[in-house]
């Protein structure tokens, strides 16, 4: 059926020089449809046996040197590449790249590339800086002073307060793949309780009252990032050699994604010593790398050291960002024809990022928030020149680490009522002192463990060369912390007990987060490549079909990358694929919810002689059924090229579903009345006489699959040769993003008012939330690179074209309210001149919000010098002429879209 006897293998061998003539040892050579590999010998040459009469793609890496691609066809007889020279990297050498391209011929369509010669010429403090080249991404300064998840293809609304849960749900769907490895977010719980505010509202916080949050007021800052994605700070960018951003249908070996990935490979291998310091207005870095021959059976050796010290601002430093990350890789090859190759990395990371006591807070509020983690992994490959199998590759990965969340803050009050019931019921609480320190801490221990098994084969259907790839995957996922440990007498206040039922009476109670069942996940998946000829152009097939076993939830995504060749100049393709992400563990196992609400308050100012009663909702918030969000995707890509001249198109859309929100439970409960009699002077609590009974509403926030979103829209980049005049080349970027969220469950606002009246309305409930987004941005970017003296110089001019966020007719009109006695009343009439609930119709400009009313535009600057090929030197500014435009948005306030100009120098040695 295969022919697999009828076809041999044939030899295709070469030698690698660099441009000096000299041989170069430790080359990889790879071929990317069948992951075959192998490496140079001592003098430079190199022997791979492939099929006969096929074509393959080899690319050449050697760390320091440009990365070479050859595309080959072959007949029936061996083929001797010849010499194949390698160029060093560095500013004196011609044609280098400068900004990420596009390449149909990878796993996705919408494949974006980011090689090691355009990551050398971008400052950057994380992974977060090098991906400011995907388009329709506004470009921002490297900074680490807060936490940066990536999300892609999707416009958001602003909030006044927490996180977009939409924008949350994104980011949670990329995936973070590192030398194959996926670098999981699934097991972060670092946050208080989630039923008490929702997941959006639950992290750590602390306001901007203090100028310590970049030299600005009424800003609030968290370091948690649990529930959303990866936090890209903890990545260095010295030591990485490629980025592939997935923004569309990812290969069907990839899983546990919803939105796309970005798959970053490291430097390994032997390599000169780099030091690196990076110096900036509000941060600086240092970074030590280099990769060590061992010999010829040991092997090489890569080690890389990155510290990095960050404030918000350098004349107040109460905000910091501290980062250490330390990693090793050893990779060797063994038996004939060197077909074992084996990698073995270390990586550890610490973080210290918190806000010290403000003399000026009167609360001397601080939070911390530190972490360490550690990984040990292992890439075992062995090439097997067989006419069917040709790879088999093993990675393995362990990871463990320690998160913790630590606020403090000085808390006044005469008294303080506490309780530490776990039961649903009526209890007695206590008094306490009500001049305290009130600490809290969240201690997590996450620990993962993966696997995955990949074979490549290759076999052909007639005249048609197959490549197919199989395999399978497993995760064990677990977090092994202390939890929410929390001091019932020592209360946070916005967790204080209150008289008033709408205030925040939802009491903390401590939550040990090993009590959360591991999670696993299972997959396995199937994907072949056919490049068949039709009407004598190529064709360019990709179909795959993943199952996934997510937490006991079956699933199926089929996905398809189809381009087809038009012209020598002119490509089209159309992909379509599904995928799914599994819930995170603290959304599977979030907690119990306490919800307290005071029955009687009796306090004569002696605690003997006072009494509090208090009834306590203990609401078990397990998140039963909760399923995995999932998306559907459909993709139309096209590439023209035209004399140097490039450019690439790429429309989406997608459909987001059952994504991981937050539901409102509200409960209306009859409690009896007390009035109390006091008995002064004999040390005995006072006399309870029953006065009635009155009705309270009682609320908490529990996980449910209630969101869905629409996406639709378009990005491009379009490239010019370099212009020889003026040794100058352009790169334009941009897009257009819309992007419909919606809720199922209805919306609800808090009025707090002093009216007494017990027909006013204390809440209003609304449509589900329906809102379109809309953002465009593009960029313009001039590269001028003369490598005779070896400078390199590029501009670049962004534009803001659009942004805005449009509610759905009728969201400011209520269907129904509570008053402050429980009671749900509809709403059947609309009559906002009621003074019960005339308050409950919000203004009608609120219907359009978050539009800027003009083209913004901002500037940056970054130049390169390099001297002998081994120093160089580099300055930057964003905003480099301090353009600070402003306007006014919906609700009256003053906007200034451009952050104030800032400065960075970067110092490189090459020994």
């Amino acid at each position: 059926m295969f022919g697999t006897k009828a076809q041999t293998n044939i030899t295709v061998s070469g030698k690698i020089l660099n441009t000096a003539g000299k041989p170069i040892s430790s080359v990889n050579v790879k071929i990317n449809e069948t992951n075959q590999f192998t490496t140079t010998d001592e003098i430079g040459e190199f022997k791979l046996k492939i099929r006969s009469n096929t074509s393959v793609t080899i690319d050449f890496t050697y760390l320091g040197y440009q990365k070479l691609t050859k595309k080959i066809e072959t007949n029936s007889t061996d083929v001797n590449l010849g010499n194949i020279t390698l160029k060093e990297l560095n500013l004196s050498l011609e044609g280098i790249e400068v900004n990420a391209k596009r390449n149909f011929e990878a796993s996705s369509n919408s494949s974006l590339f980011i090689g090691r010669d355009v990551i050398e010429q971008i400052p950057a403090l994380s992974l977060n800086d090098l991906l400011n080249q995907i388009p329709n991404r506004k470009v921002t300064a490297p900074s680490l002073q807060n936490v940066q998840n990536l999300t892609l293809r999707s416009s958001f609304s602003a909030v006044s307060s927490g996180k977009n849960i939409f924008e949350m749900n994104n980011a949670f769907g990329v995936s973070i793949i590192v030398d194959g490895n996926v670098i999981t977010n699934n097991l972060n719980m670092q946050s208080y309780n989630p039923g008490i505010a929702g997941s959006n509202g639950a992290q750590s916080v602390i306001s901007g009252n203090s100028s310590g949050l970049n030299g600005t007021t009424g800003r609030s800052y968290s370091g948690d990032f649990a529930f959303g994605g990866m936090d890209l700070r903890q990545i260095p960018a010295d030591n990485i050699e490629s980025i592939e951003v997935i923004a569309g249908v990812p290969s069907a070996k990839y899983g546990d994604l919803s939105e796309g990935a970005v798959v970053v490979e490291r430097q390994a291998g032997k390599s000169p010593a780099y030091i690196r310091m990076q110096l900036r207005d509000n941060a600086t870095s240092y970074g030590f790398s280099k990769g060590f021959g061992l010999g010829k059976k040991a092997g090489n050796l890569n080690v890389g050291v990155n510290y990095v010290n960050s404030y918000a601002d350098n004349r107040d430093k109460i905000k910091a960002y501290k980062r250490i990350n330390v990693n090793s890789m050893h990779t060797n090859y063994f038996g004939a024809e060197n077909r074992l190759k084996n990698t073995f990395s270390f990586d550890y990371g610490r973080n210290l990022d918190g806000i010290k006591d403000d003399k000026d807070d009167l609360t001397n509020k601080i939070v911390k928030f530190d972490s360490w983690n550690f990984s040990l992994a292992n890439r075992t490959s062995y090439r097997i020149d067989h006419p069917f199998i040709k790879n088999i590759s093993l990675n393995l990965r362990y990871s463990t680490g320690h998160q913790v969340s630590y606020t403090e803050a000085f808390v006044n009050d005469p008294y303080v009522l506490v309780s530490d019931a776990t039961t649903t019921g009526i209890h007695e609480g206590s008094y306490e002192k009500g001049i305290y320190t009130a600490q809290s801490l969240i201690d997590g221990r996450p620990l993962n463990i993966s696997a995955r098994l990949d074979f490549n084969s290759e076999f052909k259907i007639g005249k048609v060369n197959s490549f197919l790839s199989y395999g399978g995957s497993y995760s064990y996922g677990a977090n092994n912390g202390l939890g929410q440990v929390l001091d019932p007498n020592r209360p946070r206040v916005s967790t204080k007990a209150s008289n008033n039922s709408l205030s925040s009476n939802r009491s903390e109670r401590y939550y040990d987060f090993s009590l959360a069942v591991a999670q696993q996940d299972v997959g396995v998946y199937i994907e072949n490549v056919i490049s068949p000829k039709v009407f004598n152009r190529i064709l360019n097939v990709r179909t795959g079909l993943r199952y996934d076993l997510q937490n006991n939830l079956p699933s199926y995504s089929p996905r398809a990358n189809v381009n087809y060749e038009v012209s020598k100049s002119f490509r089209i393709g159309l992909a379509y694929g599904i995928s799914y992400k599994s819930p995170a563990l603290g959304q599977r196992y979030p907690g119990p919810t306490y919800f307290e609400v005071p029955i009687i308050n009796a306090y004569n100012g002696k605690a003997a002689e006072s009494i509090y009663l208090v009834y306590v909702n203990k609401y078990e918030n397990t998140a039963k059924g909760l399923k995995s969000a999932n998306t559907q995707t459909f993709e139309f890509s096209s590439q023209l090229k035209i004399k140097k001249y490039n450019l690439s198109f790429n429309a989406f859309a997608k459909q987001n579903r059952n994504g991981i929100g937050n539901s409102r439970v509200d409960e209306v409960i009859v409690l009896p009345t007390f009035s109390a009699t006091f008995q002064p002077g004999t040390g005995k609590q006072p006399i309870l006489t029953p006065s009635g009974f009155r009705a309270v509403r009682t609320n908490i926030f529990k996980f449910s699959n209630n969101l869905s979103s629409n996406g639709y829209g378009f990005d491009l980049i379009f490239t010019t040769p370099e212009f020889a005049s003026i040794a100058t080349s352009f790169n334009m970027s941009g897009g257009l993003f819309r992007s419909q969220t919606k809720s199922t469950d209805f919306s609800y606002t808090n009025f707090e008012d002093s009216n007494n009246n017990p027909d006013y309305a204390v809440t209003g409930i609304y449509q589900p939330s329906n809102t379109t987004n809309y953002s465009s941005n593009g960029r313009i970017t001039s590269t001028t690179h003369i490598p005779k003296i070896s400078l390199f110089i590029q501009a670049t001019a962004e534009f803001t074209l659009l942004q805005k966020t449009v509610y759905k007719a009728g969201s400011g009109t209520p269907i129904a309210y509570y008053t402050r006695d429980g009671r749900h009343i509809v709403v059947t009439a609309s009559t906002p001149n009621d003074v019960n609930i005339g308050h409950l119709f919000k203004p009608t400009a609120e219907l359009e919000v978050d539009n800027i009313p003009e083209i913004i535009s901002n500037f940056h600057l970054s130049i390169g010098k390099e001297i002998k090929k081994r120093f160089k030197f580099s300055f930057n500014v964003y905003n480099v002429f301090n353009y600070q435009p402003y306007y006014l948005n919906s609700n009256l306030q003053y906007v200034y879209p451009n952050q104030s100009p800032t400065f960075g120098a970067e110092i490189s040695l090459k020994l």
